[in-house]
């Protein structure tokens, strides 16, 4: 991954943490508010332990987006894309690099994800509509 690439990926998951924790880090199981980072992933995502029911969660725990392991600026091109207008899976592929039916599965997700107003905010800052 470039350095460039890296600093983009940073910005969107600091942009992701603030609108998903606004009233602060709350363990999306039990509620408990004392949790700790607890590893980080390969990908440099924070890995979260919580102290009340020893569940670990990301931030992208209980978010559409959670269980991919595809970077943030791929979900937020596609979003981008998506909000600009009616994108085919086809055109998605071809735009995103990605197999067909990758951009099969991003495009189901941000469907549903872009509902969320924090998480369409976070993927798409300047709205577009």
């Amino acid at each position: 991954m470039m350095i460039a690439a890296q600093n983009e990926e940073s910005v969107l998951m600091a942009r992701l943490k603030k609108l998903r924790w606004k009233a602060g880090l709350r363990c999306p199981r039990c509620c408990h508010q004392d949790c700790s980072v607890h590893a980080r992933g390969k990908d440099g995502r924070r890995k979260l332990r919580c102290s009340g029911c020893g569940r670990t969660f990301n931030d992208l725990t209980g978010t559409p987006l959670a269980h991919t392991h595809l970077p943030l600026t791929l979900w937020a091109n596609a979003a981008r894309l998506m909000t600009s207008g009616h994108q085919t899976c086809s055109a998605l592929s071809v735009k995103l690099n990605v197999k067909l039916a990758t951009a099969w599965r991003v495009r189901k997700i941000l469907t549903e994800a872009l509902k969320d107003a924090d998480l369409r905010q976070a993927l798409v800052p300047e709205d577009i509509l």
